[in-house]
């Protein structure tokens, strides 16, 4: 049997950390919007009832690989492995655990990620959606997850697992943007959240005024997301002052594209990443500011750092659609501009649709 499974990054628009639970219950009405992209994480699965009896796990982008007998898989005792491969461990006990029947052979757990590593899209959280897809459906024998009924009940194994690996909260954002795909508005209300897909053709009309850089830098946001929580939970005034304008801003933008009112999404996106940089030092960097600045001058609007900040990836906002031949020649102006800065653009296309898993029997 081999299945195949992918999942898709996100730019996070607008409303990013307020995904950590409980942080969204000190604000009003808080929501985070993000966009589903092409970048995807993807897993393969070859298992073989012959083969050798233990798991083979891969992490083709990384260059890692490392064999485990199934006693260890389904012990009880820590799996000793590195940390570019405890991911993948860990998940596949959890889902070697529920099968009906134990695992025979050999299993090739196999992944690669599109998304550079410390980018700020989301990375490893889609990742984990990738694999908890194709491993859900190998625990069932072939049976591949429904994403409409079951991916909140999958996003909460991922979310708790991921969490055992990074050591710090995890927001919820990325497992939405990897799970469901699209231009989506998440609610985060308490007890349970709620999730808008926006419409198709307003995803397609923002892909149409968004360019993407890498920064070269990457960043560890369990860590920055982290410091921002600790300080909201002691009572920091300034830090509740910068979440409350989040929180506003982004409210503005989910009303902004819900007309394709595009001066408003600029200026809701502007709005929030006004409040984002004054939340902590080192979210932005010195290199992004000045990307920033050149961009503003041929034609971009808005910019924001994508993730926790402190290097990654960030995007940029024009209200001018590529369609156009104004807005044409303003992409092409800022994406010569900033490579020669030493950043990297990164093309994407927008995806209406998140999580896949194929499974193919022999």
């Amino acid at each position: 049997m081999i299945i195949d499974s992918r999942a898709p990054t996100r730019i996070d628009l607008a409303g990013g950390t307020l995904d950590l639970w409980p942080l969204h219950l000190f604000f009003d009405q808080p929501m985070t919007v993000n966009l589903g992209i092409d970048l995807w994480a993807q897993t393969h699965l070859e298992a073989v009832i012959s083969g050798t009896p233990n798991a083979v796990l891969r992490a083709e982008d990384q260059k890692f690989e490392q064999k485990v007998p199934w006693n260890v898989i389904l012990g009880d005792e820590p799996l000793k492995l590195p940390p570019q491969l405890e991911l993948h461990g860990k998940l596949l006990r959890f889902f070697a655990k529920k099968r009906k029947t134990p695992p025979q052979g050999s299993l090739l757990v196999q992944t690669q990620a599109r998304s550079p590593a410390g980018a700020g899209l989301g990375g490893s959280s889609t990742l984990s959606v990738s694999l908890a897809g194709a491993l859900a459906a190998w625990s069932r024998e072939g049976d591949a997850p429904n994403v409409a009924l079951e991916g909140e009940d999958l996003i909460a194994i991922v979310r708790d697992i991921e969490t055992t690996v990074i050591k710090v909260p995890a927001g919820v954002q990325d497992y939405y943007g990897a799970m469901f795909g699209g231009l989506q508005a998440l609610q985060w209300n308490p007890g349970k959240h709620s999730r808008e897909g926006l419409l198709e053709a307003t995803m397609k009309e923002l892909e149409k005024r968004l360019l993407l850089f890498y920064s070269g830098q990457s960043r560890n946001s369990g860590i920055n997301n982290w410091a921002l929580f600790k300080q909201l939970i002691d009572g920091d005034s300034a830090t509740k002052y910068g979440f409350t304008g989040i929180a506003e801003a982004t409210r503005k933008l989910h009303q902004a594209l819900g007309v394709q009112d595009w001066n408003g999404v600029g200026a809701a996106i502007a709005r929030e990443w006004e409040f984002r940089r004054t939340l902590a030092q080192g979210i932005t960097t010195e290199q992004m500011d000045q990307a920033f600045a050149e961009a503003a001058r041929l034609g971009a609007v808005a910019g924001k750092v994508c993730g926790a900040g402190g290097g990654g990836c960030f995007f940029l906002y024009l209200p001018e659609s590529s369609d156009t031949p104004k807005g044409a020649e303003q992409r092409q102006q800022i994406r010569t501009k900033l490579e020669s800065l030493g950043v990297r653009h990164l093309p994407f296309k927008a995806v209406a649709r998140g999580l896949e898993v194929k499974v193919t029997r022999a």
